[in-house]
C-alpha cells in the first residue's frame, strides 16, 4: 500500500508539470461555508514560496488529499487548517504540497477562489469566533441536506410501494380523512346542543333546531362506523395490493441474482434485511402516509375550534407533544443502527432454528446427540438479541414517560386555567365542553400527526434495505465486458478455457489458477481430481454463473462475458453434485428440465427411462403424477439416489448440445450407475460433454481425461495414456480399484 501511495503521489506531480491543473471532488465540511461536499476543486501546482496567508492549499494528509487555508509559515513548513476546525492541522513539509486551489464547481457554476479573499481576513484574526460561526452552519447544511435525502428516499419508497394501488390508496385516505373529521363535527354539534339547552329553561317541547342538530350528531355516529367498515374493506384489498406487489419485486430479484450474491455474507445480510422487511414495511409506509393526511385535515378543523376560542391553545399543544415526537425520531434512527448491527447474528441465530427444526438434520441429531450443542448457540445469540433490543426500548419508555408527564401538566394545567376563566364569565357552557372535548381530541390528533411524521422517517429508513435490494444491480465482476447486441450461443467447434484464473470473493487462495484446456465438438471429457482442486468451480465458471478474474472462457469464438449466463445456460443442461429436491409432481420435477417450452409426457417418459427411474415412477399411487417429497400431505418420499436419477432426468429432458454433469453417480448404488454409463456412452456421439467425478471407474470410456490438483491441471490424456504415464492420475485410479477390491 506505501509503494502504492508513493506511485500515486509521483503520478499527481507528474500530470501538474507544464501547468495542468488537477481536478478533484471535495468531501466533508472542514472548508464550510465556501467549500462544500460534492463540489469540484480544481488545483494548480505551485511551490511553497508562491502561496501567502489566505490561500487555500492542497496537500497530503493521512494518506488523503486535503484542501486547507493557510494560516501562517513556521520555517519552511506551512500551517493550515479548515474553516470550520478549530484547530490547525500538523505542518505541512514542501514535499507533501500538491498546489493552490483556484477554482471550484457548484451545481454547474463555476467560481473563483480570488473572489472569496475576504473571507482570509476573519479566518485568520478572527480564528474561534469564524471557526464556531461555521461549525454551526454547517451542522444546519448537514442537516438539510438529511432532510432533503429522507425526503427523496421517502418519495422512492412511496412509489415503491403505492405503484400499482394508487386508486386503492386514494380511496382510502378519503376515507381516512372522513373518518378523522367526524369526531370533531360532533364536538361542534354538541356544544351547539348545550348551548341551544341552556338557552331554553322553562320550556316544555323541545325546538325543530334541537331535533335537527340531535339527528345531525346521530347521522355523524352511523357515518363514523360506516367509515370504519369501507375502511377496514378497502384497507384490505390494499394490504394485498402492496404484498403482492412486494413479494413480485422480491422473487424478480432473487431470480435476477447472480450467484456470487449467495455467497457473500455482506449481500446475504441486506437480503436478509430485505426479506424481513417486504412482508409489512410497505404497508406500513402508506397506512403511515394515511394516517398523517387524517392528521393534517383533523389538525386544521381543530386549529379553527381553538382559535374560536383562544388562539394560544394550539402552541400549548405543540410544546405539550415536541418531546415524545423529537424522541421518537432519535429512536427510529437508533432501532435501525441497531438492526443494521445484528443482522448477521439474526442470520446465524436463524440458520441455528433451521438446524433444530428441519427434516435434513433430524436424523444426524438424533443420532449424534447435538441438539443441545445447537440450542447452547441459538440461545446464547436469543440471549444477547433480545438483551440489546430491551436495553434500549427500556431507555425508549423511561425517556417517553419523562415526556408524557410533562405533557399531561402542561395539558391540565391549561385546562385548570379555561375552568377558572369560565367561572368568570368568560366562555359559555357549551364552549368550555366543546373546549374540553376538542383539548382532549386534539391531543390525540397533533401527537398522531407529528408520531406519523417521525413512523414515517422510521419507515423511510427501514423501507430503504428493502428498496436498494430490490433496485440493485446484479454482481457485474469488473472484468465483464458489454455488448449493444449480446451475440448468439454457438457451440460448432470447441469450448476454449483460456489461461483463467478465479477466486471466490471471501476466500484468499485461487480456486483456479492458470488452467488451459480445450473441449471440441462432440467429445465427452472427464474433469477428476482431489476434493478442493477446481472441478466444481470450473463447472460454475463454465454455466456463466461466474466470470473467471482473468483469462477467458470461449464457446466457439465468443467469450462467456458477452454472451451472459443467461445466453449460455439456455444452451446447456447440468447435473449437480448438490441438486436439489423439488416437492412437486414426478412430471414437474423432469420437465422442469426445459420449462419454458411445452410440457411433453413422452420426452418426461424418455429421460426417465435414460436415467433409470422410469420402473419407480411408474409404481407409485398416481404415476408420474404423484406428489414428490415429505413436506406435503400425500406425497411420496424417494431415497436420495432416486432423487439424483430424477436430477439426471431433468437434465436429460432439456436435451441440450452441452452437457455437464458434476458427481452424476455419488448417489447410485453400482447397477444404477453402470446404466448411467451405457445411457451417457450412447448419447456421447451426440452431445458434447464434461463430466466430474471421484469414481474413476465411470469415467476411464471417456474420450480425454483431465487432472486437476490445488487448481491446475496437471495431467492429461486418456485412461490408457495417463495409466501408462504413471502420475497423478495412476495413483489415484489404483488407490480407488485398491479401495473397491478390498
Amino acid at each position: 500500500m506505501k509503494n502504492n501511495r508513493n506511485d500515486i503521489h509521483e503520478l499527481i506531480g507528474i500530470l501538474l508539470e507544464d501547468d495542468r491543473q488537477l481536478e478533484f471532488r471535495m468531501k466533508g465540511y472542514s472548508m464550510f461555508p465556501l467549500l462544500r461536499p460534492d463540489d469540484k476543486g480544481v488545483v494548480r501546482k505551485c511551490r511553497q514560496d508562491e502561496v501567502k496567508p489566505g490561500d487555500i492549499i492542497v496537500f497530503y494528509q493521512n494518506n488523503s488529499l486535503v484542501a486547507h487555508r493557510l494560516i501562517r509559515r513556521k520555517g519552511d513548513q506551512l500551517i493550515a487548517k479548515g474553516d470550520k476546525n478549530s484547530y490547525t492541522d500538523a505542518p505541512v513539509d514542501s514535499n507533501r504540497l500538491v498546489g493552490k486551489l483556484i477554482q471550484y464547481e457548484r451545481n454547474g457554476r463555476i467560481y473563483n477562489v480570488e473572489n472569496a479573499r475576504w473571507r482570509t481576513t476573519p479566518a485568520i484574526h478572527f480564528t474561534r469566533i469564524y471557526s464556531l460561526v461555521n461549525a454551526q452552519l454547517a451542522q444546519n447544511h448537514s442537516r438539510i441536506r438529511s432532510l432533503k435525502g429522507y425526503w427523496n428516499d421517502f418519495k422512492a419508497n412511496f412509489q415503491l410501494a403505492s405503484a400499482n394501488v394508487r386508486l386503492l390508496f386514494a380511496l382510502n385516505t378519503l376515507i381516512a380523512v372522513l373518518q378523522g373529521l367526524i369526531p370533531f363535527a360532533v364536538i361542534v354539534l354538541v356544544k351547539w346542543l348545550v348551548d341551544l339547552l341552556n338557552s331554553l329553561p322553562g320550556q316544555d317541547t323541545l325546538p325543530p333546531q334541537f331535533v335537527l342538530l340531535l339527528t345531525l350528531t346521530g347521522i355523524a355516529f352511523l357515518m363514523s362506523s360506516v367509515f370504519s367498515e369501507l375502511k377496514s374493506l378497502v384497507g384490505e384489498k390494499l394490504s394485498q395490493g402492496v404484498v403482492r406487489s412486494m413479494y413480485a419485486h422480491l422473487h424478480h430479484k432473487h431470480i435476477e441474482l447472480e450467484l456470487a450474491h449467495y455467497e457473500n455474507p455482506k449481500a446475504l445480510d441486506k437480503m436478509h434485511r430485505a426479506v424481513q422487511e417486504a412482508s409489512f414495511r410497505p404497508v406500513k409506509l402508506l397506512n403511515e402516509v394515511q394516517q398523517f393526511l387524517k392528521s393534517v385535515g383533523s389538525s386544521l378543523f381543530l386549529v379553527g375550534i381553538f382559535v374560536s376560542i383562544q388562539w394560544y391553545l394550539v402552541l400549548v399543544l405543540l410544546v405539550a407533544i415536541a418531546p415524545g415526537i423529537v424522541l421518537k425520531i432519535r429512536f427510529a434512527r437508533r432501532y435501525h443502527q441497531l438492526k443494521e448491527k445484528q443482522s448477521p447474528l439474526e442470520r446465524k441465530m436463524y440458520y441455528f432454528n433451521r438446524v433444530l427444526t428441519g427434516f435434513p438434520f433430524a436424523k444426524e441429531m438424533k443420532l449424534f446427540g447435538f441438539a443441545r450443542f445447537f440450542l447452547k448457540l441459538f440461545r446464547g445469540l436469543q440471549e444477547n438479541l433480545f438483551s440489546d433490543k430491551l436495553k434500549l426500548h427500556r431507555s425508549e419508555v423511561i425517556q417517553n414517560t419523562v415526556a408524557q408527564t410533562f405533557a399531561v401538566i402542561l395539558i391540565f394545567g391549561t385546562l385548570a386555567l379555561v375552568a377558572f376563566q369560565t367561572l368568570n364569565g368568560l366562555f359559555t357552557i357549551g364552549t368550555v365542553v366543546m373546549f374540553f372535548f376538542a383539548f382532549q381530541r386534539g391531543y390525540s390528533v397533533l401527537n398522531d400527526l407529528f408520531k406519523s411524521m417521525a413512523n414515517l422517517l422510521e419507515d423511510t429508513i427501514f423501507m430503504n434495505d428493502f428498496r436498494e435490494f430490490v433496485e440493485e444491480g446484479g454482481h457485474v465482476p469488473v472484468n465483464a465486458k458489454k455488448s449493444a447486441k449480446t451475440p448468439t450461443f454457438s457451440l460448432n467447434q470447441s469450448i476454449r478455457v483460456e489461461n483463467v484464473s478465479f477466486r471466490y470473493v471471501n476466500s484468499k487462495r485461487d480456486a483456479l489458477q492458470s488452467i488451459n484446456l480445450t473441449v471440441r465438438k462432440g467429445e465427452t471429457v472427464a474433469i477428476v481430481g482431489a476434493n478442493g482442486s477446481g472441478k466444481t468451480t470450473l463447472i460454475k465458471l463454465l454455466c456463466g454463473f461466474y466470470l473467471p478474474d482473468s483469462g477467458t472462457i470461449y464457446y466457439d469464438d465468443t467469450s462467456t462475458a458477452n454472451l451472459g449466463r443467461e445466453q449460455i445456460c439456455t444452451n446447456l443442461s447440468a447435473v449437480f453434485q448438490d441438486f436439489a429436491l423439488y416437492n412437486v409432481s414426478a412430471n414437474e420435477n423432469i420437465a422442469l428440465g426445459d420449462i419454458q417450452h411445452p410440457f411433453s409426457e413422452q420426452k418426461v417418459q424418455h429421460a426417465a427411462t435414460m436415467a433409470g427411474i422410469d420402473d419407480v415412477l411408474r409404481q407409485l399411487p398416481d404415476g408420474y403424477n404423484t406428489l414428490l417429497g415429505n413436506q406435503f400431505l400425500g406425497g411420496e418420499e424417494l431415497s436420495i439416489g432416486q432423487w439424483q436419477k430424477l436430477a439426471i432426468a431433468r437434465a436429460f429432458y432439456r436435451d441440450s448440445q452441452l452437457l455437464l454433469m458434476d458427481e452424476p453417480s455419488s448417489a447410485l448404488d453400482a447397477v444404477s450407475e453402470q446404466q448411467i454409463i451405457e445411457t451417457l456412452k450412447a448419447l456421447a456421439h451426440q452431445k458434447t460433454a464434461v463430466i466430474i467425478s471421484h469414481r474413476l471407474s465411470t469415467v476411464r470410456w471417456a474420450d480425454r481425461i483431465i487432472v486437476f490438483n490445488e487448481g491446475r491441471v496437471v495431467e492429461e490424456g486418456t485412461h490408457d495414456e495417463l495409466m501408462k504415464h504413471g502420475g497423478t492420475y495412476s495413483i489415484l485410479y489404483k488407490q480407488a480399484t485398491r479401495s473397491f477390491e478390498n
